[in-house]
C-alpha cells in the first residue's frame, strides 16, 4: 500500500541497493526522476550524490513538488530510480500519495463533511457497514456515493411569499407554468456550477435529504450488496443450477439503493425532455 503524505511536505525516500530479488548489488551510479499520476515528468533529479560504501541512498522530494493542482484533493507521485551496476542498470519505482488537509470538499466530492457524517450516523440505526468500516474506507464510500447522487436530477421549491401564493388561483395551465418558474431544477453536472455558500443557501430540508442519502448510499457501498449491484448492472433474472433469482426490472433505475431513494423522496425529478439536435 502506498504511503500518504500531507500536501506541501518534504518526502524522503530510501532506495535500497538491491536487485529485483532483493540481493545486494554494488552500485556505481544513481539517477532519479519524479512523475505524477499521469506519468508526466515533474522534476529530473539527474545524478544523485551517494556513498558507494552505503547500502542505500535517501532521495528527498521537496515540498514544492508535492503541491496539488487546483481542484485536486489527492494525487499520486512516482519516483523512478536507476541504479548503475557492473551487471547493468537496475530500475526501481516508489509511489506515494499526497493529500489535502481534508480529503472531502463540499460540492467537489461530497455534500457532507466526514465529521458531520459521523454525527449524523449516530442518529441513523442500521448503518452496520459504516460503523464497522475504517475511516479511510468511509471517506472513499462517501466520495463514491456523491458521484452516484450527482448523476440524479433534483428539484426543490423556492420559498414563496404570500403575494406569490395568491397568484396560484390562475387557470391550471398558468398555475403549472408558475410552479415550474418557481422550482429549482438541478440537473446532472450542475453541482460544479454551485459554490458551497450557494449550497448552504438551499432549503434546509433539501440539504438534509442529500446528506442522509449520501450517508445511506455510502453504507450501501460498504455493504456491497450483490443484489443491488446486479440490478444496477441491468440483470433482471439469474439462474444458477436449479435456483433462480428474479430482480425487478420495471422500475426506473437511478443507480442508487432503494433506501437512498427513500431518503430523497420529494426531491428526485423524473422529468426527461427530448429535443432535436
Amino acid at each position: 500500500m502506498m504511503k500518504l503524505y500531507p500536501e506541501n511536505f518534504d518526502v524522503s525516500i530510501d532506495v535500497l541497493f538491491t536487485d529485483l530479488n532483493g540481493v545486494p548489488i554494488a552500485v556505481s551510479g544513481v539517477t532519479a526522476a519524479l512523475y505524477d499520476g499521469d506519468d508526466q515528468l515533474i522534476f529530473d533529479f539527474g545524478a544523485i550524490v551517494f556513498d558507494p560504501a552505503d547500502t542505500k541512498v535517501t532521495i528527498t522530494v521537496p515540498a514544492s513538488d508535492n503541491v496539488l493542482r487546483a481542484g485536486e484533493l489527492s494525487a499520486a507521485r512516482i519516483l523512478r530510480v536507476a541504479l548503475q551496476a557492473d551487471a547493468g542498470i537496475y530500475r526501481q519505482s516508489v509511489g506515494y500519495i499526497i493529500e489535502a488537509e481534508s480529503r472531502l470538499e463540499i460540492l467537489n466530492n461530497t455534500f457532507i463533511t466526514f465529521e458531520a457524517a459521523e454525527v449524523l450516523a449516530r442518529d441513523m440505526p442500521g448503518l452496520k457497514a459504516w460503523n464497522s468500516a475504517t475511516d479511510d474506507a468511509k471517506r472513499a464510500a462517501l466520495i463514491n456515493a456523491y458521484a452516484r447522487l450527482s448523476r440524479i436530477q433534483f428539484r426543490y421549491r423556492k420559498p414563496r411569499r404570500e403575494s406569490e401564493i395568491a397568484t396560484l388561483v390562475r387557470p391550471y395551465a398558468w398555475q403549472r407554468r408558475y410552479h415550474e418558474d418557481l422550482d429549482v431544477v438541478i440537473r446532472p453536472g450542475d453541482w460544479a456550477k454551485h459554490t458551497p455558500a450557494e449550497f448552504l443557501a438551499m432549503p434546509a430540508d433539501f440539504r438534509k435529504a442529500l446528506r442522509v442519502a449520501q450517508l445511506t448510499e455510502a453504507n450501501e457501498i460498504l455493504t456491497d450488496s450483490p443484489y443491488e449491484a446486479r440490478h444496477r448492472a441491468g440483470v433482471i433474472s439469474e439462474t444458477v443450477g436449479e435456483s433462480s433469482v428474479m430482480l425487478r426490472g420495471d422500475r426506473f433505475d437511478l443507480g442508487v439503493a432503494n433506501d437512498t431513494l427513500r431518503a430523497l423522496a420529494g426531491f428526485v425529478y423524473y422529468d426527461v425532455r427530448i429535443t432535436r439536435a
